[in-house]
C-alpha cells in the first residue's frame, strides 16, 4: 500500500486492521519507484495509492504497474487516493487502472473498507472472466483444429471416391458409359475442393468462391480443354459463401463449365470461355459464357434433357434461386440466387 503522507498511512492502517484483523499485512512505500519494486516483489491484494507522489502521479504509477497486454487481468486492486474533489481525477484514475477512488477528506472507516472490498472483488471478477475467456478460446482452438480434421478427411474420403469412379470409367469399352462415370468424377472432386478449401483457411466458415471457381475451372479445363483452341477467362469478384451454399454453387459452376467445354465447341472449333461472378442487391449471380456454335433452339431449361441442366435445376431450386438462359453473341447460362 502506497502513500506519501505519514499520518495518512497510519490512520488508514487503523482504519484496515479494525476492519481485517491482525491478519493484515501492511507495506509502505514512500516514493513510487520503489512502491513499484514492492508490489513486483510481494504482489500485494490491495494497493492505496495516493494520486500525488514526490516522484510521478498516481496515475504514471499505473501505468508502469499495468500489463502491456490489455487483456490481462490486473495484478492486484487499486484504490486511488486524493485530497482532489475532481470528477476528470477519478475518470482518469479509473481509465489508468484503479478499481475505485476515494477523496481523502471525506474517507470515513466505513467508506475505505468498502472500497478496498469493492476493489478486491472487481479484480476477482477480472480474473474469473479472464480465466473463462482463456478457457473458452482453448476450446474453441480445440474445435477448429477438430473441424479442420473432419474436413481434411471428408476430402480425402471424397478423393478416393473420384478415383474409384476414374478407374470404373477406365474399365468400360462403352464410351458413353465411361463418359458419365467421368462427369460424375468431376462432381464428387468439385465438393471435394471445397472441403479442402476450407481445411486450408483459417475461416471455417465460409469459402470464398472467386476461389474455387478458378480451382474447379483449372480441373474440369485439364480433364475436358484442348488449350491450343479453347481459352479460359475469369472475371468473378470475392464471393464468400457458407458451406450449405458453397457446395451446390460448385457443383452448380461444374455442370455449366463441363458443359461449355463438351459441347459449345464441335468438330475442332476454336473459341473461348468466360466465368463470371458478382453481387449485386443482396443477389448472386454465375454465369457461364461461351463464344460457340450455341444450343439448339427447341432447349427448355424447364424440362431439359440433358442430366447436367437437370442438376442445376435441382441445385437452383435449392438454393431459391433463378437459372437463366440468354441467346445472342455465343451462350450465357445464368444461376441467380440470394447471398444469404
Amino acid at each position: 500500500m502506497i502513500d506519501d503522507s505519514a499520518p495518512d498511512r497510519k490512520l488508514y492502517r487503523v482504519l484496515l486492521e479494525e476492519g481485517f484483523g491482525n491478519g493484515l499485512r501492511f507495506w509502505e512505500e514512500s516514493l513510487a519507484a520503489r512502491g513499484i519494486e514492492t508490489c513486483r516483489r510481494v504482489a500485494p491484494d490491495c494497493v492505496l495509492l495516493d494520486y500525488k507522489l514526490p516522484d510521478m502521479t498516481g496515475l504514471e504509477f499505473l501505468t508502469q504497474i499495468r500489463s502491456e497486454d490489455p487483456a490481462d487481468a490486473p495484478a492486484f486492486a487499486v484504490v486511488m487516493l486524493t485530497g482532489l474533489a475532481d470528477e476528470q481525477v477519478a475518470v482518469d484514475a479509473l481509465k489508468s487502472g484503479a478499481q475505485d477512488y476515494l477523496v481523502k477528506d471525506r474517507i470515513t472507516p466505513e467508506a475505505l473498507m468498502s472500497a478496498v472490498r469493492r476493489a478486491h472483488e472487481k479484480v476477482d471478477l477480472l480474473r474469473t472472466l479472464k480465466a473463462e475467456r482463456d478457457r473458452l478460446a482453448e476450446s474453441l482452438a480445440e474445435k477448429e483444429v477438430l473441424l479442420k480434421e473432419v474436413h481434411h478427411r471428408v476430402k480425402n474420403n471424397l478423393q478416393v471416391i473420384a478415383s474409384l469412379l476414374r478407374l470404373q470409367a477406365a474399365s468400360f469399352a462403352d464410351p458413353a458409359m465411361a463418359a458419365a462415370l467421368r462427369e460424375s468424377q468431376n462432381r464428387v472432386e468439385s465438393m471435394a475442393l471445397i472441403h479442402e478449401q476450407l481445411y486450408e483457411t483459417s475461416d471455417l466458415r465460409e469459402v470464398d468462391l472467386a476461389e474455387h471457381a478458378g480451382l474447379l475451372a483449372n480441373n474440369l479445363y485439364r480433364s475436358y480443354g484442348e488449350p491450343e483452341r479453347i481459352a479460359m477467362s475469369f472475371a468473378v469478384e470475392k464471393l464468400p459463401l457458407s458451406l450449405d451454399r458453397a457446395i451446390p454453387a460448385s457443383l452448380i459452376l461444374n455442370e455449366l463449365i463441363s458443359n461449355a467445354l463438351k459441347h459449345a465447341f464441335p468438330g475442332g472449333r476454336a473459341g473461348s470461355i468466360e466465368i463470371r461472378g458478382r453481387a449485386e442487391n443482396g443477389k448472386i449471380a454465375l454465369e457461364v459464357h461461351d463464344d460457340g456454335a450455341g444450343v439448339a433452339p427447341e432447349l427448355d431449361l424447364k424440362r431439359p434433357k440433358s442430366l447436367g441442366l437437370e442438376i442445376v435445376n435441382i441445385l437452383t431450386r435449392q438454393l431459391k434461386g433463378v437459372f437463366e438462359l440468354e441467346r445472342g453473341e455465343g451462350t450465357t447460362f445464368r444461376v441467380c440466387f440470394p447471398s444469404s
